[in-house]
This record gives structure tokens, C-alpha cells and sequence, in this order.
């Protein structure tokens, strides 16, 4: 097997944006120090994913830490790496996540190019409000809520990154301020990491905790009116595997997901933005409010993204149930490989059917809610896993992340 992967020690100053052509194969392996340890997991939970990687430094892994991380990554779906000596760079972060794919040659940001943020002082920034990105390594943006720390980059001094809530985006009733300046929490957005449209999804994500919110555990509220709760970190990022999801589906709705396909709509979160979400965060309420195909940016047909319900792990074999709920435009559905094909486009009954297969995995028993640790870094395998961020008091100070995610070389398949 060939990865793509640098020995080079710390990166030299002044630091330089890396391209994927320099993400290179080494002249040789060392055996690695890494220790890989499972998660244990409270009694009652039915997680079987995650586990702590000690021993390797990100800043200065080899090709046989990465060899140790793949196998890793692949078995357990999500990594934790522990007690890091520095922050991770930026380009160390850039490089650890493109070493998961060397077919891919142009290292692209996964949701495409980025606009003009802000000018000043001769620097320039780029990104969204709640997403600016980083001009040492563009494919590193930062995520959160609050004030980044002074000296941050080239990002002027009390530079805040805009946070995003439950109010801004779904249905009421919304939990009230007090409320939530007391703990009360909401799961934002149910979903993998991609664009929808045209671009690849990645196939990993990574995410270094700069900034973490200081404060009591939160309590997470379903909002969907079945009363259920979950006590998690605050600034948790919670998670549920896609392959708990397929199993918890009845036998004829398993058949029907692991031979069906779902297209996404063209320019998705253009075309979702004026839409609002439902209660729990994994599907769009139909209410007639997206923006109109003809009122997109340019589209074309043959851009427009159709994958298959379940995907499988390229190592293990195991298969994951994959969707964005929100995204779905129109299914084409089969309850076996020769049967015959129903495409529903009402936008409904779409929403319905994403409800059916993905509600019964969002349950506190299936999830993680992963407690982020100043320094820490977070490496999981984006075609295997479900995530979605919480809210947390203001008071709790910011939480600043800085993610990576690479758009692939190739289209999910089955």
C-alpha cells in the first residue's frame, strides 16, 4: 500500500501554504510508537466506535505512524490523539488529512472555492463569518463561537468567529434564551461533511481544539416532543455511526436503504438556505421555502450529486447508512439489486422517508458527544459517521476549532 506522507520534523518558518504535490511518500518507514486504545463507553450506550491514539506526535508523524493511523482510522472510525506535545500547524493538519487520499491532485477546500471575508492592513481573509480560513493553509478553516486568540494568524486583533444556533435556522418553538444561557442545549445539524453538488466528500475529517468552552456539562434537548435529554460536554461535536443506523432499520426499510439512491439538490446549502430545519436537526421542514432552482447560482445537470444510501468501508467491509436528510431532493428506490425502481420527487414525501431511516439512530444510547480537549485533535472517517454540533452558554467563553476537510478524488459508491 502507498501512502502519501512527509517525515519532514517541524515546518520551517516562515510556514508556506503546502499543495497536495507536496504531501510526498518518505524513503522509508520506522516503526511506530503509537498506542491505539479503544473508548470504553458507559454501560447501556451502543457505540462501537472511537478510540485514543498516544505516542505519536501529528506535528512529526512518519510513514509508519500514518500506516498505524489508516488501519486505525478504518477499524474505529474515530481517532483521538492525545496528549500532543504543540498545536498542530496548520500544514501538518493539511497534511495529515490528504495522506487519506494521494489520488487527489488538486487539494481542494471541500465545499469549493472561498469568497473575500474582509481586506485590511493588506491582509486579506477568506472564508464566511462562521467559517473564515486560514491563509497559511486555506483548506484549514476555523470553526466556533468567540474571539480568536490574540496573535491568531493574520486575523486582526479581537477577530470574532460568528456562531450559529438553533434559532437561527429551525422551526419553533425555540428554547428560550434564559434557558439556554443556563445549559439547555440543541443538536444543530445532522450530517456528513460535503458540498452536495459537483464536489467529492471528503473522506475524513479533522478537527484541533484551540479554544474549548469552560463550564458545567450542558443538557442537550431532543425538541421533537418526546421529552428525551442528554447530559454532554459543552461544545461537545456528537456523533453516530452510519452502521448502528442500518442496523436499527426493520428488515424491508434495510433492504430497500442498501439498494436506493438519493439525489441531492443542485447548489444544496444555497438551496436550503431560506428553509428551516426540523426539531432534531436531520431533515427540512416542507414548508415551500427553498430558494427556487432558477434562482440558484449556475447549475448543470451533470454536476448534480446521486449517491446510494449505504456505503462501505473500504477496509472493513462494514456498511454504513449515509445520508444528508436535509440535502435530499429526489429518491430512486429499490427493494432489491433487479427490482423495480420507484423515484419519489414530491418533496414530502422525501422528507418521510429521510425521517423513517434516520430518527431511529438518533437516540441517546447511539451517541457519542465527544468532549473536546484543549490541544487534542480529532481525525473520523466521513463516510462511516453522523455528526452534529451543540449549543453551550456565551458565558462559557469562545470555542475555536480549526478543521480540515479535503474534497476527494472519487464519489462515494456502494
Amino acid at each position: 500500500m502507498v501512502f502519501a506522507v512527509s517525515t519532514t520534523a517541524k515546518v520551517a518558518e516562515p510556514l508556506k501554504v503546502l499543495t497536495v504535490r507536496e504531501v510526498y511518500i518518505p524513503p522509508e518507514a520506522v516503526t511506530s510508537n503509537g498506542k491505539v486504545v479503544p473508548i470504553q463507553h458507559p454501560e447501556g450506550k451502543h457505540i462501537d466506535f472511537g478510540a485514543e491514539v498516544y505516542g505519536i506526535d501529528l506535528n512529526n508523524f512518519t510513514s509508519a505512524d500514518f500506516m498505524l493511523i489508516f488501519d486505525a482510522l478504518h477499524k474505529h472510525k474515530l481517532l483521538v490523539f492525545k496528549e500532543q506535545p504543540e498545536m498542530l500547524t496548520p500544514q501538518q493538519q493539511y497534511r495529515l488529512t490528504a495522506c487519506f487520499d494521494p489520488e487527489e491532485k488538486t487539494g481542494g477546500f471541500a465545499h469549493g472555492a472561498d469568497p473575500v471575508l474582509l481586506s485590511e492592513n493588506g491582509v486579506t481573509i477568506y472564508g464566511l463569518p462562521n467559517r473564515p480560513a486560514i491563509n497559511a493553509q486555506p483548506q484549514v478553516h476555523i470553526l466556533g463561537r468567540g474571539e480568536v486568540p490574540e496573535n491568531h494568524f493574520d486575523f486582526p486583533p479581537g477577530f470574532k468567529i460568528k456562531g450559529i444556533d438553533h434559532v437561527q435556522f429551525h422551526v419553533p418553538p425555540h428554547t428560550p434564551q434564559e434557558e439556554r444561557d443556563q445549559g439547555s442545549s440543541r443538536f444543530y445539524q445532522w450530517h456528513w461533511d460535503g458540498a452536495l453538488y459537483n464536489i467529492p466528500p471528503p473522506r475524513v475529517g479533522c478537527l484541533l481544539a484551540v479554544c474549548t468552552p469552560k463550564g458545567p456539562d450542558v443538557t442537550v434537548h431532543w425538541g421533537d416532543g418526546t421529552g428525551r435529554t442528554m447530559k454532554i460536554a459543552p461544545g461537545a461535536t456528537a456523533m453516530v455511526a452510519g452502521s448502528r443506523a442500518l442496523e436499527l432499520l426493520d428488515e424491508e426499510t434495510r433492504q430497500v436503504a442498501m439498494h436506493s439512491r438519493i439525489e441531492y439538490a443542485p447548489h444544496a446549502f444555497q438551496w436550503m438556505s431560506t428553509a428551516r430545519s426540523t426539531q432534531l436537526g436531520h431533515t427540512l421542514e416542507t414548508e415551500g421555502r427553498e430558494v427556487p432552482l432558477d434562482k440558484l447560482r449556475p447549475w448543470s445537470q451533470d454536476k448534480i450529486c446521486i449517491y446510494p444510501m449505504v456505503w462501505t468501508n473500504p477496509v472493513t467491509g462494514e456498511k454504513s447508512l449515509q445520508v444528508h436528510g436535509q440535502g435530499a431532493f429526489k429518491l430512486y428506490l429499490k427493494n432489491k439489486p433487479d427490482g423495480e425502481e420507484t423515484i419519489i420527487t414530491d418533496l414530502k414525501e422525501v422528507r418521510e422517508f429521510m425521517h423513517k431511516i434516520m430518527s431511529p439512530v438518533l437516540s441517546p444510547e447511539n451517541i457519542y458527544a465527544h468532549p473536546h480537549q484543549e490541544q487534542d485533535v480529532i481525525l473520523w472517517y466521513n463516510r462511516a459517521l453522523w455528526h452534529s454540533i451543540t449549543e453551550f452558554p456565551e458565558s462559557y467563553g469562545p470555542r475555536i476549532m480549526h478543521q480540515c476537510n479535503i474534497a476527494a478524488s472519487d464519489h462515494p459508491s456502494v
